[in-house]
C-alpha cells in the first residue's frame, strides 16, 4: 500500500483532472450561455445558425469524452487504493494471497 499512496503523494497517479464547479457558478454560467445563444440566434442566418449548432455539438462531445475518461481513471484509482488496502490488511493478519 506504501507504493501507491507515495505515487499519489508524488502525483505519478493522476486522481482527476479537473475539479467540479460550485453549483451556483455553474447554473450561472448555464444561463449565460443560453443568453449567448439566442443573441448568435438572433444575428445570423439560419445556415451560419446551423454551422454554429453543429460546433456547439462537437464541443459538448469533446467535454463528455474528457469527463469520461476522468470518471475511469478515477474509478481505477479507487480500485487501486481498495486492492492496495485489502491486501494489506490481509498481510498484516498473516493470510495468504
Amino acid at each position: 500500500m506504501k507504493k501507491i499512496l507515495h505515487d499519489l503523494y508524488l502525483g505519478r497517479i493522476p486522481g482527476w483532472d479537473s475539479r467540479i464547479s460550485m453549483i451556483s457558478e455553474t447554473d450561472e454560467a448555464r444561463q449565460k450561455i443560453r443568453s449567448e445563444r439566442r443573441y448568435f440566434k438572433s444575428i445570423l442566418s439560419a445556415e451560419d445558425y446551423e454551422r454554429f449548432e453543429a460546433l456547439d455539438a462537437l464541443h459538448g462531445e469533446g467535454h463528455a469524452r474528457r469527463y469520461k475518461s476522468t470518471y475511469t481513471n478515477a474509478f481505477k484509482l479507487g480500485v487501486r487504493l481498495m486492492c492496495a488496502v485489502f491486501m494489506d490488511d490481509a498481510y498484516d493478519e498473516g493470510a495468504q494471497i
